[in-house]
């Protein structure tokens, strides 16, 4: 029973390891988000905060990117089994995202950004037949960041910027609990248990260095730092009638039911660091390589309790989790089609971080490779649009046989993404 209960905690980490969004900025998405070293609207306060010091005007931006994931499993021996298949329930998820940006002088430039870094969930379709129901049935996660920053411009071709970055973020998680029936020699549900996690706020902070050393070259650095959340929140079992009333009353015993169960988690975002490369080849072409490392790594463990019945707390063993850094390589072209015109397309590999241990129905991560257009359209002298389409394919991913919850099969995702932003030049 430990174990399941368990699982509860586990998705504030592992949405953290596969949500995390790139996608800050339409401009920059349709490009595969390879802004690093261009960094040239207001977006430049998520990808590269020096970026905001050469914009030269006060500038907003505003809109979102709306992210449709699909899914399915196909089961292994010894469990589920060959011949299991599973679906995840059709979604959609908004993630918004505004910029403003205010040069105080030549000089010295002030910004400030809303988004969210992470996000997202899973919900599997026939949650009470669902073969993984005990592990996870339906789990998300929520995150917005507020981001100030400032950006000072040494010269013509040398920026710097920070920024803090202050995010509110909360966990939910809804499982099935099995037990034992020895009256009936099976496997049985015995209860259903939701946890909701409080919004938690965390500081982190941002910085980042663009060179221009000509008209043809740039190139850039930005660090993300990581960000600790100590979270508290409420887990709720409810008991599910087996129709035994002798097992039922047993089970009853064994477990907290129609309880709020005080539980604690720590969990540390990770911590990035990006480089990238752009050409201006023509005046109406350029382009740009990035690429990206994540420390995944720190999550070597995931310390959970429960406050009020320590007996349900994990033992060092089960809280260990498998997860490896990263990169990410992103690719991106603008082309000036004629005055207030721009086509763009993108290109992303992005490395799997989790290890086949830790790849489960609460979030099978993979290899994911991203194929983005774009088109850029000015409505008026001050007034634009960007809007964008992306492909994500993620690569099948089996858990080799080693999966920490017995749960063995290959999972399969791909996604839908579509992204409209206005910006506003004064």
């Amino acid at each position: 029973m430990k174990k399941i209960l368990l699982a509860l905690l586990f998705v504030s980490l592992v949405f953290a390891s596969g949500f995390n969004i790139s996608e800050q900025g339409t401009r920059a998405t349709a490009m595969g988000s390879a802004f690093i070293a261009r960094a040239f609207d207001p977006s430049a306060v998520f990808y590269n905060p020096a970026g905001i010091a050469f914009l030269g005007k006060k500038w907003t931006y505003l809109g979102g990117t709306l992210i449709a994931p699909r899914g399915s499993f196909e089961g292994a021996n010894p469990f589920p089994g060959e011949g299991v298949e599973e679906k995840l329930s059709a979604q959609y998820f908004p993630v918004p995202n505004f910029y403003f940006v205010y040069p105080a002088s030549e000089k010295l430039t002030f910004g400030f950004g809303v988004y969210s870094p992470f996000g997202l969930g899973t919900k599997w379709e026939n949650a009470k037949k669902f073969t993984g129901r005990y592990i996870s049935t339906n789990s998300y996660i929520k995150m917005v960041t507020l981001n100030p920053v400032i950006a000072y411009k040494f010269s013509d071709a040398v920026s710097l910027g920070v920024g803090l970055q202050y995010s509110f973020s909360k966990v939910h998680m809804e499982q099935y609990l099995p037990a034992y029936n020895p009256f009936s020699f099976k496997i049985e549900d015995v209860g259903t248990a939701l946890m909701d996690s409080n919004w938690k706020g965390t500081l982190g902070f941002n910085a980042g260095i663009l060179v221009k050393p000509s008209e043809k070259f740039s190139f850039g650095l930005t660090y993300r730092h990581h960000q600790k959340a100590n979270y508290k929140g409420t887990a709720n079992l409810t008991q599910i009638p087996t129709g035994n009333s002798v097992f039922d009353g047993i089970v009853s015993t064994l477990l907290p039911f129609n309880k709020d169960l005080n539980v604690k988690a720590s969990i540390k975002y990770p911590s990035y660091i990006g480089g990238g490369v752009a050409f201006y080849p023509t005046e109406k072409l350029s382009f740009e390589f990035d690429l990206g490392y994540t420390f995944w790594s720190m999550y070597k463990e995931l310390p959970v309790s429960f406050t009020d019945y320590p007996q349900l707390n994990p033992s060092s063993e089960e809280i260990k989790e498998y997860y490896k850094n990263n990169f990410t390589g992103r690719f991106g072209v603008e082309y000036k089609v004629k005055e207030g015109t721009y086509l763009r397309a993108g290109y992303v590999y992005d490395q799997k971080a989790a290890e086949p241990e830790s790849v489960t129905p609460i979030l099978p991560d993979t290899t994911r490779h991203l194929i983005s257009l774009g088109l850029g359209k000015d409505i008026n002298e001050n007034l634009y649009v960007d809007i964008t389409g992306i492909y994500l394919l993620g690569e099948d991913r089996s858990t080799e046989g080693k999966n920490k919850y017995g749960y063995e099969g290959t999972f399969k995702t791909n996604a839908l993404l579509l992204g409209i932003d206005f910006g506003y030049r004064f």
